[in-house]
Parts: C-alpha cells; structure tokens; sequence
C-alpha cells in the first residue's frame, strides 16, 4: 500500500514533487466545473458522504479521464491510443484527536484504441499519472503528491482494470474538523487533455457539452 504522510515537515517536499505549483493546481481546479458535468464513471462527492465524519472524496471530473493519441492535433477515435477512466474511488478511516488515517481504493479502467499496437500479439504498457491532494476546511491545497496507475495488456484484451491502494494521514484540529477537509483525485492532463475531456464528455442528461473557451491559467 502506497502511503502519502501529510504533516507540516513533510508538506513541502510533496509540493516540490508535484509537476504543478500549488498556485497552478488551485487555479486549475477552481476552474473546473465539477457540479455540472460527470462522465460514465462512480463518484463519491461530498453530497454523498454528508453523513460521514470522515474526510470527504471527490474525483474531479474533468480529470478523471485521460486519452493518448498518435497525433496530438488530430483528437479523434481512429487516433486514439488508449483511454484511462478513474472508475470510482472507495474509502474507510479512522479519527483520532489530531489526525485522519483515509485508507483509499481507487479503480481505473483503461481501454485500448486503433493505434494501441502495430502488431497483432502486442502486449501494450502504459503508466497514467494521477495525483491525489488534500484541501483545508477554506478549500485551500495542503498537500499533492503524484502517482502513476500503470496497465500491462494481454495479447488479447482490449480493456484491463488496475486498482490502487492509498493511505493518507492528514493533521486535523480535532474529530468534529476532519469532514471538512476533503480529497481530491484526477489525473494530471496536459492542456490539450483537458479541452478534450470538456468538450467530449456527455452529461447525465445526455446532451453533448458545450466547448469552453480556453482560460489564461490552462
């Protein structure tokens, strides 16, 4: 089991870690509408755990997929790789007076494209980075650490699930604090990812989403 430790001296260490700044990942998820769009995937999102004591999960879903395509200015399916969906996102924890053990299950789908193999008994392998970070109560980033989910193909699939264990301990003012903090999931997207993933996931009511513009932080 992978384990990210979050206390005050370790902080920095995973901000330097992270391919982002902490400014850049704010930003970036502000930005993101999570509230109106889903794509076909289980999320645990704070309306859901409203019950619990313990630190919410949230797989943000603008980056809860990512595709790879043999020419990057040329997204379409018949030049897809592959496609990775953070498929859902299962959680127990325990309090104690000052800190949040979340013991995480996360399960990815990965799907292989045209463009996967240029023999027929290839075995592909990919490695998708994914990040997992931790909010205070004020919504600000306190700790991001990356990861990678990485997918070994058969000759014969076509599709292949990987599931990750993680465990995050994160510092809290007291028991009655720790539902206010919250965790954060989604892969890490290059630009060109992300305008992809809002402009071609569907929405629950099955209308096709509307291209965004482009914002000055992405």
């Amino acid at each position: 089991m992978k384990r990210l430790l979050i206390a005050p001296f370790l902080i920095m260490t995973l901000f330097l870690a992270s391919c982002q700044t902490v400014n850049d990942i704010q930003d970036n998820i502000d930005d993101i509408q999570t509230g109106h769009f889903e794509p076909d995937v289980r999320v645990h999102t704070a309306e859901t755990l409203l019950e619990s004591p313990c630190p919410p999960i949230e797989i943000v879903t603008d980056l809860s997929s990512i595709s790879d395509f043999s020419d990057p200015l040329k997204m379409s399916q018949k030049n897809l790789i592959s496609r990775v969906d953070i498929g859902s996102a299962q959680s127990t924890c325990k309090l104690s007076s000052n800190t949040a053990t979340v013991d995480l299950k996360l399960a990815f789908k990965g799907v292989l494209g045209p463009k996967a193999k240029q023999k027929s008994d290839d075995k592909p392998f990919f490695s998708y980075p994914f990040f997992v970070a931790v909010t205070e109560p004020n919504g600000k980033i306190m700790a991001k650490e990356i990861f990678a989910a990485s997918l070994s193909f058969g000759a014969d699939e076509k599709e292949h699930a990987y599931y990750e264990n993680l465990r995050q301990i994160i510092p809290i003012k007291s028991k009655k604090h720790a539902k206010r903090y919250k965790i954060l999931i989604g892969f890490q997207l290059s630009p060109e990812q992300l305008e992809f993933n809002r402009v071609n996931m569907v929405p629950k009511d099955g209308a096709k989403k509307e291209k965004e513009k482009p914002t000055a932080n992405q």
